[in-house]
């Protein structure tokens, strides 16, 4: 065994066949011995660490074993008097998180460099190895008690990392409505090119949570818009010249009006005197049914959707161009909308009709049409004029003669139909069964 210098406190204490025991592990070992600062439950401290996953700055491997662990845990283990502690052999370490031995080593390693826990070996010093003597009094394994010393710490980086991510959350937003203002802007520039470099930024922006850089793309947002206010809008109508104007005599008092066969003649119209006359048939105006059935019906049917629920994962399945524009695998209802909306531009779809459509239908079903259009022609189904076929959807929403649910289940029947393995024809040869 290799005594370790008092002058050197960073030089770690090798011992032949043994675990190696860094200065970082030896502080954590010997914080055991004094009181804890605090003593949360399982659950908090599985939510904290899930909250925490950037912050931590641990690996995926270790930060995967290390909530592993932790829920693992008995539940009383983590009460004043009780020690967390993990009594897994490798093997059943590999089958909880599916490392192989060599990358749960380097993670308990990294854990224990990051006094996340500590490793309790047996009496010979070799890893891995059980043993208990009579008296009960040593336990082999991982001790998760260090989580209570690291416990304030998690609090102050719990609020740090929630004020990152509402600054994050408002850059984002910042830089959605300045696209939106810069797509309905460009659109009357008839400027293409700044709505697909306002495009792509749209797509960057979720791509990274640096502050730094979401504030960069807020700036490059803010230049196109001052590039796009800088360029005069065009007129349409023609300039004040005499060859356009059109050389029309006067109209005289017995001309008449031109090019109509109405007959001006008030004294030929006919009025009927119904509020003085027919004052029965006012009332039964009142009291007959009304003329439009979608009245009657409930508020579900007169939804596009007809009470079909679906979830995020259901439309990134039949749709796999969203999930590029989607900051994660199950996004929200928030999300997938602004997804859906950054779709429909590169759609084709106009900032005008796209802004209807939500006035229309709802942004949620708005954002299920671009959806549903998008799968389609991700399927190789053609669509030709995709804004005037949008704005006749929303049209057809307006009247409630649009059914969402038909599209979406006939969406599902053909991601069902893709994904089951192709069967082998079955050949019946004369005298074989069926």
């Amino acid at each position: 065994m290799v005594i370790q210098d008092h002058n050197d406190d960073a030089r770690p204490v090798r011992r032949r066949g043994k675990r190696t025991l860094t200065p970082a592990m030896l502080d954590a070992m010997a914080e055991l011995d004094r009181p804890a600062p605090a003593f949360p439950g399982k659950y908090d401290v599985v939510r904290v660490l899930r909250a925490l996953r950037r912050p931590l700055g641990l690996g995926r491997n270790a930060f995967e074993l290390l909530v592993c662990m932790v829920e693992h845990t008995a539940t009383g283990d983590w009460d004043e008097g009780e020690t967390p502690f993990i009594y897994a052999h490798n093997s059943t370490l590999v089958n909880w998180t599916g490392l192989c031995l060599t990358s749960l080593r380097r993670a308990v390693r990294e854990l224990a460099e990051a006094r996340m826990l500590t490793a309790h070996d047996g009496r010979n010093g070799q890893r891995g190895r059980r043993w208990r003597g009579e008296d009960d009094t040593c336990r082999v394994g991982f001790s998760l008690a260090s989580l209570r010393y690291r416990w304030p710490g998690f609090l102050k980086m719990l609020e740090a990392e929630r004020r990152h991510r509402d600054r994050v959350r408002f850059l984002r937003d910042a830089i959605a409505d300045l696209n939106g203002a810069i797509r309905q802007l460009a659109e009357q520039r008839d400027d293409e090119a700044a709505i697909m470099r306002a495009a792509g930024i749209m797509r960057r922006r979720l791509r990274t949570e640096s502050i730094a850089t979401l504030a960069a793309y807020h700036d490059d947002m803010k230049a196109i818009w001052h590039q796009l206010e800088a360029v005069p809008t065009p007129v349409d109508n023609p300039g004040s010249d005499a060859r356009w104007t059109p050389k029309v005599a006067p109209m005289d008092p017995d001309s008449g009006t031109h090019y109509t066969d109405t007959k001006n003649n008030l004294s030929k119209i006919k009025v009927v005197n119904v509020a003085a006359t027919g004052r029965n048939r006012i009332e039964a105006m009142r009291s007959a049914a009304p003329a439009d059935p979608a009245a009657t019906k409930p508020r579900h049917e007169l939804s596009a959707l007809r009470g079909f629920r679906g979830t995020s994962t259901f439309y990134l399945e039949i749709c796999p161009p969203l999930r590029d524009l989607c900051p994660t695998d199950r996004p929200t209802q928030p999300e997938l909308t602004d997804a859906a909306e950054h779709l429909s531009g590169q759609m084709g779809i106009t900032h005008h009709a796209w802004r209807q459509a939500c006035v229309v239908l709802g942004r949620l079903q708005a954002s299920i049409t671009v959806i549903i259009m998008a799968a389609r022609l991700h399927r190789g189904e053609a669509i030709r004029y995709r804004d005037a076929y949008f704005r006749s959807l929303v049209d057809r929403g307006a009247r409630h003669a649009l059914y969402l649910d038909r599209s979406l289940y006939a969406l599902r029947d053909a991601c069902a139909r893709t994904a089951l393995p192709a069967r082998p024809s079955q050949v019946h040869t004369a005298g074989q069964r069926p």
